[in-house]
C-alpha cells in the first residue's frame, strides 16, 4: 500500500506524526509503541519523542504508521447508518472504479491531508469489501494561560493572551463488505458535521459510477433492540408506542437490566409487538468478540448506531454483526 503522498522523508514522516498519529487515543499510540518494540513514555510530549527516535533509527517505518493508522483512525467515537446492500454484482466494482477518475485513489492508503470540505481521500477494494474513506480538517484555539505576558510600551502597558493552535480531522467512511446484506455509513463524531450532508457526499459519489441508481434503502434496529435488550449487557432500553414510551434502566456500574430482578421481570413480561419503535445503551465486549468494552447506543427507528469509544476496525464490524443478528433472529422469531 503505497500513501496518497508517496515515500515520506524523515522528517516529513515526523511530522505527519505530530499533525495526526498523536492526535489518537493514548492507548492505541502505546500500542503502535508496544508493538515495534520502542519506549513508551507516559505523555503526548513522551510518545512523540520516542516515536521520532524510532524514525530516525528505521525501528519504525512509514508503512508500518500506516497500517496502524487504518485499523485505528476514524474507527468509532462515531455514528453508523446502516443500509441494505447495493444491488450493483460485486465483482465488477473494481473495474468499475479502474476505469474512473478516481482510479488513482484505489490501494493509495494513508492521506495526510487536512481538507476544508470533505475529500475523498482513500478507496479500498479487494475482493471480499469496498471501504471508501473522506477526510475533513479542522483548526481550533485553545487558551494557553502559560504563555501569556504583559510588556510596557511607554506609559502604556499591555497584557497578551496565549492560544496554541490545535489541528483535527474527522473521517466518513462507507463500508460494503460483498457477504453482507446491508451496507454502512461510518460518520466520525464532529459536531461541525452536517450528517445528511455526509451522506449525500457518499451517495452522490456511488450514484455517479452507477454502483447504486439512488440511496440504498435504511435499516432500521427496532427488533435487534428488543432482542438484545432481554440478553447481558444491556444498561437501558426504551420502548416506544404512540403516545408513550417506557424505559427500562439498570444503575448498577456493573452489570445490565439482567442484573437487577424485578426490570428483568419487568422486561420479559412485556410485549414486545405492542411498541413500533426501541431505542437502548449496551456495554459490549469480549463476548461480542470486541477487543475492548465500549458502550453502544442505538436508535432502532433510524437504524443508527452511536459508538461512545475509539477502536479498531474489527470492533465496530463486530457491533454491526450483533446487532444484525438480533435483528434478523428477531425477524424470523
Amino acid at each position: 500500500m503505497v500513501s496518497n503522498q508517496g515515500s515520506l522523508t524523515k522528517s516529513q514522516l515526523k511530522d505527519k506524526v505530530r499533525a495526526i498519529v498523536l492526535l489518537q487515543g493514548n492507548d492505541f499510540i502505546k500500542e503502535l509503541l508496544r508493538q515495534n518494540d520502542i519506549k513508551i513514555g507516559t505523555t503526548k510530549s513522551d510518545f512523540a519523542k520516542n516515536i521520532g527516535d524510532a524514525i530516525d533509527a528505521e525501528t519504525l517505518t512509514q508503512a508500518k504508521i500506516e497500517a496502524w493508522l487504518d485499523e485505528i483512525e476514524g474507527w468509532g467515537n462515531q455514528h453508523i447508518y446502516l443500509f441494505a446492500a447495493p444491488e450493483t454484482i460485486a465483482s465488477a466494482v473494481g473495474g468499475i472504479f479502474a476505469s474512473s477518475v478516481h482510479a488513482k485513489l484505489v490501494g493509495a492508503g494513508q492521506s495526510y491531508n487536512f481538507p476544508a470540505d470533505l475529500e475523498l481521500s482513500s478507496i479500498m477494494l479487494d475482493g471480499l469489501s469496498l471501504s471508501l474513506a473522506w477526510h475533513l480538517g479542522k483548526e481550533g484555539w485553545d487558551r494557553a494561560k502559560a504563555k501569556d505576558f504583559s510588556q510596557d510600551e511607554g506609559l502604556e502597558k499591555y497584557r497578551f493572551e496565549a492560544y496554541r493552535r490545535r489541528v483535527d480531522r474527522s473521517v466518513v467512511r462507507f463500508e460494503w463488505r460483498f457477504a453482507d446484506p446491508h451496507c454502512a455509513i461510518l460518520i466520525h463524531r464532529n459536531k461541525d458535521i452536517d450528517h445528511a450532508l455526509a451522506m449525500s457526499v457518499v451517495w452522490s459519489l456511488l450514484q455517479s459510477l452507477a454502483i447504486v441508481a439512488a440511496p440504498c434503502a435504511p435499516l432500521t434496529l427496532t427488533q435487534a433492540v428488543k432482542s438484545a435488550s432481554k440478553e447481558k449487557g444491556a444498561k437501558s432500553t426504551r420502548l416506544e408506542a404512540d403516545g408513550g414510551f417506557v424505559d427500562l434502566v439498570s444503575t448498577l456500574e456493573e452489570g445490565g437490566i439482567d442484573k437487577v430482578a424485578a426490570v428483568r421481570h419487568a422486561r420479559n413480561a412485556m410485549n414486545d409487538d405492542e411498541f413500533a419503535r426501541a431505542q437502548g445503551i449496551f456495554a459490549l465486549g469480549e463476548a461480542e468478540k470486541l477487543a475492548q468494552t465500549m458502550s453502544v447506543q442505538v436508535y432502532g427507528s433510524e437504524g443508527r448506531i452511536r459508538l461512545w469509544a475509539q477502536c479498531k476496525r474489527d470492533d465496530v464490524h463486530a457491533v454491526i454483526a450483533y446487532l444484525m443478528k438480533h435483528n434478523q433472529a428477531a425477524a424470523s422469531a
